[in-house]
């Protein structure tokens, strides 16, 4: 299992869907190091995964493969709500060959699958979330996600297994940092609604559950991601408070050159720096095994 936020910020005029979720896949043993938020071969879109890890894996390599088939998915010509809809149906398709079930079963077993497509809509002129379950009959349902919407006040979507203890710690820390709220009948609530943004909040909600040793479906280090309106993605490195990066979830070795945009925590603070560790403009890299320069 795992936590994963959605959340939409702005920066001055412009609006950017930021994603962050832990790196643990547990199954009989924790796997620290699982990439989970991952940028699909289309401008502006990208795939976060929770749920059984094989389904979900499943789920995501058929939706490069999709996003491949078709040129308009490349350059980002067929809108993301075309994407959404042709991914449940290829899916669902998928379920149908299925083969050599176990002794005395008919049909395959449901699967536990929670996955999320996010992406800009050039079309709709937002950014547009789609949630992916199987329903109890284990029919693949797909769900629209009004939480990124305009008018939702400080927008958040969370899923995973700790969703619901996301939202309560989320939720407390608006109460102590006494952030406005809009309240039905005020003539100001349209207003304080358009100007209530989270910023870095729901990183925070998810850096304070990872280190919480009961929530142990959750751990690892952070993966972050943003989203924005001139349609690009960009994944980040992550660089915790001992000076180690990671990407994806796995360590980045120390013989290793990055050029992603580092994400830290910094004087309480989140900070966004260029790579320190890139080809260009950076001290070569000794490799001590060997005394040779990389």
């Amino acid at each position: 299992m795992t936590l994963v936020a959605a959340w939409i910020q702005r920066n001055d005029t412009l609006r950017e869907l930021a994603i962050a979720s832990d790196s643990r896949i547990s199954g009989g043993e924790s796997w620290d190091a699982c990439p989970k938020i991952v940028p699909l071969p289309r401008p502006a879109t990208v795939i976060a995964m929770s749920g059984d890890a094989v389904e979900a894996y499943s789920f995501l390599i058929q939706a490069i493969n999709t996003c491949n088939l078709l040129d308009g998915n490349g350059s980002g010509r067929t809108d993301i709500g075309y994407l959404a809809n042709k991914l449940r149906d290829v899916y669902s398709d998928i379920r149908k060959h299925v083969r050599d079930l176990p002794s005395g079963s008919t049909t395959p077993t449901i699967p536990q699958l929670d996955v999320v497509l996010l992406g800009w809509s050039w079309r709709r002129t937002r950014f547009e979330g789609f949630s992916y379950r199987f329903s109890t009959q284990g029919v693949l349902t797909m769900k629209r996600l009004s939480e990124l919407d305009e008018q939702s006040a400080y927008g958040v979507y969370f899923f995973g297994d700790a969703a619901g203890e996301a939202h309560r710690r989320l939720k407390e820390l608006k109460r102590i940092r006494n952030f406005p709220i809009p309240m039905r009948g005020d003539p100001a609530a349209r207003e304080i609604a358009r100007d209530s943004y989270l910023r870095w909040e729901p990183l925070e909600v998810l850096l304070d559950i990872i280190r919480d040793p009961s929530q142990r479906s959750v751990g690892g280090v952070p993966q972050i991601a943003r989203i924005y309106q001139y349609g690009e993605s960009e994944c980040f490195v992550w660089r915790s408070s001992d000076g180690h990066d990671y990407f994806g979830g796995r360590p980045v070795q120390s013989s290793e050159r990055f050029d992603r945009r580092i994400i830290e925590i910094a004087n309480n603070a989140v900070k966004v720096s260029f790579s320190d560790r890139s080809v260009i403009g950076s001290a070569p890299l000794r490799d001590t095994r060997n005394g040779a320069e990389s």
